[in-house]
This record gives C-alpha cells, structure tokens and sequence, in this order.
C-alpha cells in the first residue's frame, strides 16, 4: 500500500494537495481491506487485492494530477477588470463635471481613481499568490500589527482626522480574513473558546469604535459574527448551536442601545453625539438637512432641473460618499441600476466561490471578506438614497478613495486564493505556526 500511494503520488506536481489525496486513497484501501477480510480474506491477501482495485497507480496519479492541479478563478479576474473600467469612466465623467462647474478640489480625482485601482489589482494579486491559510497561520500576529499601526496613526499627538486616519482604520478590515484564523485554531474546543472569540471581536472593534470612525467597526462586527456562526453550525466550536449563535447576536445588538441609554441618563453624550441621534430622530441639524438635500437631488432630472454640474457643487463629496446619488441624479435609473448590479454580480460570486470551497477554513474566511464589502455597499446605498445619514461607508470597487480600493480587491485576491485551493486542501488544514496537529484536547509534535 505505501508503495502505490507513493508512486501514485509522484505523478501529482502540486505538492500542497499530497497530504489530502494520501489521506484519501490510504482511507478508501483500509475501507476496502476491511471489506476483504469480512468475506474471509487474511490481512496481507485482503491489502493486496485492495491496492490491485485502485488500478494503476500511474493512472490514477496523473488522474489525481489534473483534479488537483491550481485553479485560477477567471471570472474574479474579469470582474476586477470591468468594475475597475466601470469605476474609471465614471469618474473621468465626474472630473470633467467638476472643471466645468469650478470645483477645482476635484479635478485630480479620476487620475488618483486610476491609480489606486491599478494599486488595488496589484494588491489582489498579491493576495492571489499568497496562501490564504498563511494569513490564517500568522493571524494573531497580523491583528497585533494592524492594531499597533492603527494605534499610532490615531494617537491625538500624532495626527488630527484625515487621510492617515482613514487609511488605517480601513486597514482595520483586514482583521475580517485573519479572524478566520483565529477561531480555526479554536477547532475543537468547547465554551472557553466561544469566550475567546468573542474578545478578539470585543476589543479590537471596541477600540476601533471608540478612538476614530464607528462604521469601519460596524463593519468588522457584524462580518466577523457570520464568520463565528458560520464556524459554530460547522462545529468548529462544540457549544449548543441555536442558543450559542442567538444569544451572541442579540448581546452585540443590546450592546449599543444600552451604551447610549446608560450616557443619556448620566449626561456622557457629547453634543455631537447628540446630534446624529436627533437626526435619526428626524429633528433638524445639519446632517438632516444633507439628508433632504440628497432626496431632492435623487429626483428625476426634470423636476429637479439640476445640469450635472450643478449637482456637483451642491452634491457633497459625488466621488465617494454619495457617488450613487451623483449617478442617479445625472444619468438615470438604468445607469445606477446597472451600476450596483455589476459590484454586488462580483460580491455574489465571491459569496459562491467561498461556499462551494471544500475546506471549511476557506469558506469562513471568504464570506467574511465578502460580507464585509456587503455590508459597506449597503450602508452606502443607505445613505446615498437619503434614508441614513453618511456613516464613512463606501461602495465596493467604485468609491474613490485609496483604502477602500485596495481593500476591495485584496478581497477579491483572498477570494482568487480560496478558488485557486479548492481542490487541493481538505475539509481540515493544519495551520498551527508551531508544526503541532491538534486532535481534540490532545497535541502530537510532527516529526
């Protein structure tokens, strides 16, 4: 047996896909050996005829090859391409609206599109080419990283809001892939590991949530909670399914209503925390009366009256935040809706991709990147239509902005990498740092 797995294996290149079709084939010889030896055969005969049934090893070697070869998911490549096309046209548009309507701070903006469009597919190369357990392998220490950067950059003696601010704490998201892996170490473990996943979600985002922008935290809340309950219905962690995943959704929905509740009664709100409450109170502020002007600008075209131009003097930021209420306004339903059906085409088949991966740390990891440029897009929406305030959300692969665009598409690399494995890793990798197979509570150091 060992001499045909080995031969077998020899004709497979891929070596990362070894372990897996070792474990398979060994699986399905002792299952037939087993067979053998009920109708009577004694072990060596029964191996023998096992191994003879798996044909030639060659064969089935170079059989195994093609299945389990790399496989590069083109239709994320063609996606890549056409929003970053689709992204640049519009803004190359909203450039020229911007010269002819004197809003100078504007017109750079289609040139820096591109750019960090080209920036952002490199980067979804990159993550291509990188292994996506490696980012599971190394996750604490990239959530460490990404913590001390963000920290430093936010440091009130270092930098006042601005760009650096907002670079870093998008940054943040990429927390959503490395948390996959912090919970896939947990495999196995019982309530105390429920426990430790629900810290590294509490203090990163809190600390997220409290020093700078709330919605990059909302975002990574709510993505890495589907992670965890994708992870809890797969028995990753062995806790009562139903109850575990109810009552960690509704603790993170209380969380919030009781904060305000508790700073309301003790005088803590600060005045403009008061005023984004009175705006979703519908009272009068300023952020309200953005909210109206963005309703009124949503209107068609003939009763608003507004030239392209117009909107974009009056239009706060048309590039990024309300980059949907400028493509309505300016050239119709059709436009916009054809707009939003190409990004949530590509969130969608990145949602796909993920499940229909045969490891389990693939599929956590994918949908949490995917819900993560979901949950931005629909905020986005939100606010673009005028039903929300704007909450420092963007839309996926179309918002200007350096940090979105590189997010967005390293994304879709994390996503590339999971299809690029799909065939080759089994339902479990191992991905500890230390060379260590977990079996239960019981650790075996690899020779």
């Amino acid at each position: 047996m060992e001499e045909y797995i080995k031969k077998l294996l020899e004709q497979v290149r891929f070596k990362k896909a070894h372990k897996g079709i070792e474990d398979e084939i060994r699986a399905h010889i002792e299952d037939q050996i087993s067979d053998n030896m009920a109708a009577g055969m004694d072990r060596e005969s029964a191996e023998k005829a096992a191994v003879a049934d798996m044909g030639d090893p060659v064969e089935v070697g170079i059989s195994m090859d093609r299945v389990h070869k790399p496989h590069l998911a083109w239709s994320m490549v063609i996606a890549a391409l056409v929003v970053g096309i689709l992204g640049s046209i519009i803004h190359i548009l909203i450039t020229k609206d911007a010269v002819a309507s004197g809003k100078e701070i504007f017109v750079n903006g289609s040139d820096n599109y591109i750019l960090y469009t080209i920036f952002g597919i490199i980067a979804m190369i990159l993550f291509y080419l990188i292994d996506y357990t490696n980012i599971a392998k190394y996750s604490k220490f990239i959530v460490a990283a990404l913590l001390v950067q963000f920290m430093l950059v936010i440091n009130d003696t270092l930098i006042v809001i601005g760009h650096e601010g907002i670079f870093a704490s998008s940054l943040m998201l990429l927390m959503v892939p490395a948390y996959a892996g912090i919970i896939y170490k947990y495999r196995g473990d019982g309530f105390g590991a429920l426990i430790k996943s629900l810290l590294w979600i509490i203090i990163p985002c809190g600390i997220v949530f409290i020093k700078f922008q709330k919605m990059p935290a909302v975002v990574m809340i709510i993505s890495m909670l589907v992670q965890l309950t994708i992870a809890i219905v797969k028995g990753w962690i062995k806790v009562p399914k139903i109850p575990a995943i109810v009552s960690m959704w509704a603790f993170f929905t209380a969380i919030p209503v009781a904060c305000l509740a508790i700073m309301y009664r003790f005088g803590l709100l600060a005045q403009y925390q008061m005023d984004r409450i009175r705006v979703m109170l519908k009272t009068d502020s300023e952020a309200y009366y953005t909210i109206k002007m963005v309703r009124d600008i949503t209107k068609s075209a003939s009763q608003s009256g507004k030239t392209s131009s117009e909107i974009i003097g009056v239009l706060p930021n048309p590039d990024s935040y309300y980059i949907l209420t400028y493509i309505l306004a300016t050239w119709g339903d059709a436009v916009l809706i054809a707009v939003i059906t190409v990004v949530a085409a590509v969130i969608v088949a990145g949602f796909v991709i993920s499940s229909k991966a045969k490891n389990q740390l693939g599929i956590v990891m994918g949908s949490g990147c995917m819900m993560a440029l979901a949950v931005n897009a629909i905020a986005n929406m939100c606010a673009g239509f005028g039903v929300t305030p704007y909450f420092s959300s963007f839309f996926p692969f179309i918002s200007s902005g350096g940090s979105n665009l590189l997010i967005s598409y390293a994304f879709l690399g994390i996503v590339m990498s999971i299809y690029k494995y799909k065939a080759a890793y089994p339902q479990h990798v191992d991905i500890d740092i230390r060379g260590r197979i977990r079996l239960g509570k019981i650790e075996i150091t690899k020779s």
